[in-house]
Parts: structure tokens; C-alpha cells; sequence
């Protein structure tokens, strides 16, 4: 994945064809318009255009998976590297059936797998290039990791896809028709050898200005052999929603004008992280994509939803840096529901590590968002609530929004607004709310307002605009035993297929969370639950419902580990969450300022007690850019010390070095140190320039230590010299050089 290039390739989606056979289903999901239409027409025209059957069978997975696993996950140095050591590929422990197990108990339906990357490494034994799997260490050279995986779905009831990337940095006639011929003949073997394939997915790695691709060709050869996978995301199926976070857009229209449909305008930068700031969840498309001001402007119109990647960790192969990254179960059921929850499908990657396993941390952050998943859907609240409503359609009943059958629908025939109230017999707590649309016969809500009963009067709940497959809604906790949903704008008459209420499980909420004190910290707990009750540990042993109730501030005054659950009125609990403090033993005195960008625990970050991982994001180091480590520790009083040392990141891609020399110096009163102890880095610049990869960049953390020390003092002040600037064999040469400290290490 990583980076998109989409430079050139424009997608004239149902505008031309092959040999008079049309590569695209010509039909409901594509509407020409005449120069005659008038902006009326074209909103009407729009209303019928509708998905094929491919494409909805695509957005009823909801849920889908990415499989990163190749070369790159053993050589880090791999992503745009002519030449990879394929014989670092021999993962020893490996078991496909324990990723599929894995992601079909987190709700996948389908698999998408890395056949081939931008590496150029063929996961199965091709017969038309050397560069394949026959020819690494694995299985003997008799693995085909495709066949695995296509069986291992199959056995699971899952469907199974290919990614494979038309960019290869390893094929020598790479940018030739010849390779478009060998492109196609691999695309032959994966879609003849393996059974059936749901989706085909093709990145847009590779500058596009140079590179004839022939696309029309690949989509030609796959609406031959397999007729129903949805070609995504350089294709006309399944388009990217322009970032690489899990976010989509909260209003996501399914119907775009298809001369609109330009991945240029999406392509420019997809997820990016450098050391000037970890990556920002955007929008690399516009906002608005199918508005009727946009739609007025069309010369045709075409079914193109959205798939919504992400992946589980910071990057899209494994890396032993990231295991502290994995995103959290919580953080997963954000994402679905900014996914999943806005008309889309989420596309979650999951990247197995060198043994050939999906790592446990991240099998576990899996499980917790299915729990809470699980624990939120399973009841519809207002399942057996009475309606009433302003008008309907006779042949389409208002009952329909409730059997649980997003096929069957509600209609009214009457202009809008069109309005449904739900109610129970009795009050009822919930936080979530869900809409469907149904999509089979076209997208046409534009604007909704849900409200909920409040004594004589109706609050507003919540507004929306698109609703399409699916839109959830998360909000505070309400009780209450009437619901009203109103459409005021759709285009044509709305067809509404479900309303679902429920309760999400509550969750602990710390408003201090983990950080380092000085002294003594209060640390206060909360719920997403105003009525639900609270059990903590202090100890860092494992919560339970029989543990201490929680009602006051916690004050703690040594490192603790707190972990609550919380559990609410209808017997659901949350999972539990994890806070750590750490008392920093002494006080730091700087010289020099650290950056705001990468503070750490400010002045307590140095003497917490907390290390850094391989990754300058993390938390735990502190950066300084240009600046000098310059700072002066107070033990409080005069201690006798026997060692002391520091640790200094090194990524050199991202022109972050290990200093140029550390100096130790001692007082006891604070202003007249002793000759210092000066550690020089002995690397040099040959050893810097070789940690230089292609892309990621080798990750070090180094320590400058002194010997056995018998020194009696109360102050130590400890400088790092920084380069300052980026040396001239840098890719960053003259600019500013970073120099990150997680740690004194005092004994």
C-alpha cells in the first residue's frame, strides 16, 4: 500500500469499450444524460441509478480484510527496491488458518491478499517470471501462499481477493507493452488457478505519467474470468475515499457524475508521517462528491461507492517498532462506525509478523471491538415499537423498519416531509442509532432530523444528511420512549428499509490519563454511562464486578497501574481500560528548550521511569530540533551514583541522529560542575549513510554510558550535541536535524 501515485490514469468509467464488448455493466448502475436534461432530469435520473449486483453483494460485506505479508515484512528496507533478498522470505511458524480464523471471528467476510506488491515478488509459483516463491527458502520452494489462502477461505465460508500491484520495481521490462503482457499473464494464473475471486484490488503505486498501463486490457481480462469481483480501487467498481485513516465523509453519496471520476484529484499525498507530525486523518477528495450542484454539471451518471482502508497498526507490513501502536478495540469501533457507519466498507488491513502469525496484540484489540460490536447490535430496543407515521405507500408498509430485512423498505407517497414515530411501552436507555436506505434501487435521501420525546416537547437528537447501505449514529445516553425521524430532502421518493435503536456498552473514561506526576495525582473516573457503575483495580490486576466500587477521586502517590470496567443498568459491560502513572524520582532543569511537537512528559519526561520504543510518535521520547540536550537533574540531596546513562533514537531517514558526543558533569551546589565526562559517538557518517533504507528507515536506539562511577553528588548535568543540521549526503541536507532522548538513567 503506503503511498498512492495515481498521476495519470483517469477512469473514463462506461465510456469506452473493447472490441464492441462492454467492460462495465450497462444497466442501472450507469445513466447517460442528454444536453437537453434540465437540472430536474438529471436529480430524477439520478435517483434510478443503483448498484450491480457485484457492487451490492460488495457493500453487504460491510466489513472486509487486507493481508500484508511478503518480503517486506522480513527486509524493511523493501518498499521501492529494485533488488530484495527474496531468500529473507522463510516464515517458520506460519498458519493462514489462523488469520482466517482470526479475522472471520472479527466479522470479515472477504480476504484481500498482497499476491504481489510493488517489491514484485509473485506469492505463488508463476511460470512466467523467476521472481516468485518457488525461488525462496519457504516450504522448500513447493509453497503457493495464494492456494493456501484461497483454501483456508474457503474452508471458513469467507470470500477471498487479490491485491496485486501493477507497479513492480523488480520486472526489468516494467513500463514496456511487454510487461503489460506479463501483467496480464499473471492476472491469468490468479484468477484461473485459485477458484473464485471476489475482488481484484490494484494500488496506484508507480508514476502513471510513464508507465502505459493498460487498464482497459486488465478489466477486460477480469469481467472475462471472473465475472463477479468488484475491481477496486483503480477500477470501476469500488473506488478509494480518498485517505488511508478510516474515516469517510458524513455525507457519501454512491452516485457520482462519471465524468468526474478522476483519481488524480485524490492522489496527491495518502497516509504520510514525518518527523514534523504523525498523520492527520484528511480528506484527499472533496467533500462533496454528489451534490445536486455537482450532479447539474454531469454528462453521465455511475454507481461508484467507497471502500475506507485502514490498517490495525501504523504501517501496512509488520514491524516489531509498531507493537505498542496497535489500535485499540475502541479505537476499531470508531473507525467502524466512521466507515461501515457513513455508506461505506471498511477495508481493514492486518499484518502478520516474521513467524507467519497474526500478532497477539493486535488478535486481541480484534476481539474487543467484536465484542462491543456484538454487545451493541444484538438487541433492537424498539424492535416491538408501535408506529405511526404521516403517510405510505400501500405495497410498502412503515412495519418493514423493523423485521431486521434491509431488502424490505417503507415509502410514502406523498411529497415531503415524511414522518415516522416510533414508540415503546416503556422508557428506554440507548446511545446508538441506525438507518438504512434501500440501495438496491438507487441512493436518494438528502437530509434527516431524528428527535426524541422530552416530556410535551421533541428534542433534537440529531441531524444527517446521506444515509445509502448504512448510517449510525453515537451520541450521549438518553431515556426515553418515543422516537421520531423525519426526511426533508431526498431525491424522488425515499425508500427507507430499517431503524434500529441500541445500547452500546458503557466504557471507563480516565480524565487524567497515563502520564508522569511529581508528587501525588488525583486521577478521576467517568462513563460513557451516567447511571452505570464503576470497578477498578489499583494494582494492575484485572477488574471484575466483585472488585472495589468506584466513588471518589483515586489519589496515588507511587508508579500504579488503575484499570476499571464500568457496567451498566441493563447488565452490559465495557472492556476493561488500562491507565499507567509514573512518579518521576527527580526535578529537570533545561537549558535548552525541548520541541512542542514531541514534548513527551515535559519536564518530567526524562526521570519517569518511561523508555521509548522504534518509533519517534510513540509517546516516550522527547525531541529537540537543532537544539542541544541540555539539562541539569536534582537528586533532591547528595546521593553516592555508580552508573549513569542516556538513550538517544536513531531513524536516520526521518533526520533524526544520534548525538555527536554526550558530556557528564556533577555538583553539589548547582553552579560549579566538575570537569565533564565527554562519550563520543564513534559511528560516523559511512555507518549513518548505510542505515539510510529506500523508504522506512532503519530504527536504533543507542546508549552512551560511562563505566563504574563512585561519585557523591547532588547535581548532574548531561549535555547531547546535536548536528544541528542534516549533512550533505542526506536527502534533507542543510536542514534542521532532530536528536530524541527518552531517558537518565541514574544508579
Amino acid at each position: 500500500m503506503k503511498k498512492y501515485q495515481f498521476t495519470l490514469f483517469f477512469i473514463l468509467l462506461y465510456n469506452f469499450s473493447i472490441s464492441q464488448q462492454p467492460i462495465y455493466d450497462i444497466g442501472q448502475n450507469y445513466i447517460s444524460i442528454s444536453p437537453t436534461d434540465t437540472k430536474a432530469d438529471i436529480i430524477e435520473k439520478a435517483s434510478k441509478v443503483a448498484p450491480s449486483q457485484r457492487q451490492y453483494n460488495w457493500q453487504k460485506q460491510e466489513m472486509t480484510a487486507f493481508i500484508h505479508f511478503g518480503v517486506k515484512t522480513y527486509d524493511d528496507n523493501g518498499f521501492f527496491k529494485r533488488d530484495t533478498d527474496i531468500s529473507l522470505f522463510n516464515p517458520k511458524e506460519i498458519d493462514v488458518k489462523q488469520w482466517v480464523r482470526v479475522l472471520k471471528e472479527a466479522g470479515m467476510k472477504l480476504v484481500v491478499f498482497t499476491a504481489k506488491h510493488s517489491d514484485g515478488l509473485c506469492l505463488w509459483p508463476s511460470k512466467y517470471t523467476d521472481y516468485n516463491i518457488t525461488k525462496t527458502p519457504y516450504q522448500n520452494g513447493k509453497g503457493d501462499l495464494v492456494r493456501d489462502m484461497a483454501q483456508a477461505c474457503e474452508a471458513a465460508g469467507l470470500k477471498f481477493g487479490v491485491y496485486i500491484s501493477p507497479y513492480d520495481m523488480h520486472e526489468p521490462s516494467f513500463g514496456t507493452e511487454a510487461y503489460n503482457v506479463l501483467f496480464k499473464n499473471h492476472l491469468t494464473e490468479l484468477l484461473t488457478n485459485y477458484g473464485p475471486i471476489h475482488e481484484v484490488w490494484f494500488d496506484g503505486h508507480g508514476d502513471g505519467t510513464k508507465v502505459p498501463y493498460d487498464w482497459e486490457g486488465y478489466y477486460s481480462l477480469i469481467r472475462k474470468l471472473q465475472p463477479e469481483a468488484v475491481i477496486a480501487v483503480m477500477g470501476p467498481d469500488v473506488r478509494w475515499v480518498g485517505t488511508e485513516s478510516g474515516y469517510g465523509r458524513h455525507t457519501e453519496w454512491s452516485v457520482l457524475p462519471g465524468n468526474a471520476v478522476n483519481q488524480d484529484d485524490i492522489a496527491a499525498n495518502s497516509q504520510q508521517s514525518n518527523v514534523e507530525g504523525a498523520f492527520v486523518p484528511r480528506n484527499l477528495m472533496k467533500e462533496d462528491l454528489g451534490s445536486k450542484e455537482i450532479l447539474k454539471k454531469a454528462t453521465s451518471l455511475v454507481w461508484y461507492p467507497a471502500e475506507i482502508d485502514v490498517s490495525i497498526r501504523p504501517g501496512w507490513f509488520y514491524a516489531q517498532e509498531d507493537d505498542h501502536l496497535v489500535k485499540s478495540p475502541q479505537k476499531l469501533v470508531d473507525i467502524y462506525y466512521n466507515s461501515v457507519g457513513l455508506n461505506g466498507v471498511l477495508l481493514l488491513n492486518i499484518a502478520p509478523d516474521e513467524r507467519g502469525l497474526v500478532p497477539e496484540q493486535d488478535v486481541k484489540s480484534l476481539q474487543g471491538m467484536r465484542y462491543l460490536l456484538n454487545r451493541t447490535f444484538d438487541t433492537n430496543l424498539f424492535s416491538d415499537a408501535s408506529i405511526t407515521l404521516n403517510n405510505q405507500h400501500k405495497k410498502h408498509k412503515v412495519t418493514t423498519l423493523l423485521d431486521g430485512d434491509n431488502e424490505s423498505f417503507w415509502t410514502p407517497k406523498k411529497d415531503l416531509p415524511a414522518t415516522v414515530v416510533l414508540s415503546t411501552k416503556n422508557r428506554q436507555r440507548f446511545n446508538t442509532l441506525l438507518l438504512q436506505e434501500n440501495i438496491i434501487n438507487g441512493q436518494r435521501i438528502e437530509n434527516f432530523v431524528v428527535e426524541i420525546k422530552n416530556g410535551s416537547k421533541w428534542d433534537t437528537l440529531t441531524t444527517g444528511t446521506t444515509v445509502g447501505f448504512k448510517r449510525l449514529f453515537r451520541f450521549d445516553e438518553v431515556f426515553t420512549d418515543q422516537v421520531r425521524l423525519t426526511i426533508t430532502g431526498s431525491r424522488g421518493i425515499p425508500e427507507l428499509s430499517e431503524i434500529g435503536v441500541y445500547n452500546a456498552p458503557p466504557e471507563v473514561i480516565f480524565e487524567q490519563e497515563s502520564q508522569s506526576f511529581a508528587n501525588n495525582l488525583t486521577v478521576e473516573l467517568k462513563s460513557t454511562s451516567s447511571t452505570a457503575t464503576i470497578f477498578y483495580t489499583i494494582d494492575g490486576s484485572e477488574p471484575t464486578t466483585e472488585s472495589a466500587i468506584y466513588q471518589n477521586p483515586i489519589t496515588i502517590s507511587e508508579n500504579s497501574t488503575i484499570k476499571a470496567i464500568a457496567k451498566s443498568k441493563d447488565n452490559k459491560t465495557g472492556l476493561v481500560q488500562t491507565a499507567t502513572y509514573h512518579k518521576a524520582n527527580y526535578k529537570v532543569k533545561y537549558n535548552e528548550p525541548f520541541s512542542k511537537k514531541f514534548p513527551g512528559e515535559k519536564e518530567l519526561s526524562l526521570v519517569d521511569g518511561k523508555m521509548g520504543i522504534l518509533a519517534y510518535n510513540q509517546g516516550n521520547w522527547q525531541g529537540f530540533r537543532t537544539n542541544n540536550v541540555d539539562v541539569v537533574v536534582d537528586l533532591g540531596s547528595n546521593k553516592t551514583i555508580h552508573s549513569l546513562s542516556t538513550r538517544y533514537l536513531k531513524t536516520i531517514q526521518a533526520s533524526i541522529f544520534a548525538p555527536e558526543w554526550v558530556s557528564y558533569s556533577f555538583s553539589e551546589d548547582g553552579i560549579h560542575f566538575s570537569e565533564p565526562i565527554i562519550l563520543k559517538n564513534t559511528d560516523g557518517d559511512e555507518i549513518d549513510k548505510n542505515e539510510i533504507p529506500t523508504y522506512h528507515g532503519k530504527k536504533s536506539i543507542k546508549t552512551f554510558a560511562t563505566e563504574k562511577l563512585n561519585i557523591t553528588t547532588r547535581y548532574i548535568r548531561v549535555i547531547a550535541k546535536n548536528r544541528s543540521v542534516c549533512p550533505e549526503w542526506h536527502k534533507n541536507a542543510g536542514k534542521e536535524a532532530w536528536l530524541f532522548i527518552d531517558e537518565v538513567l541514574i544508579k
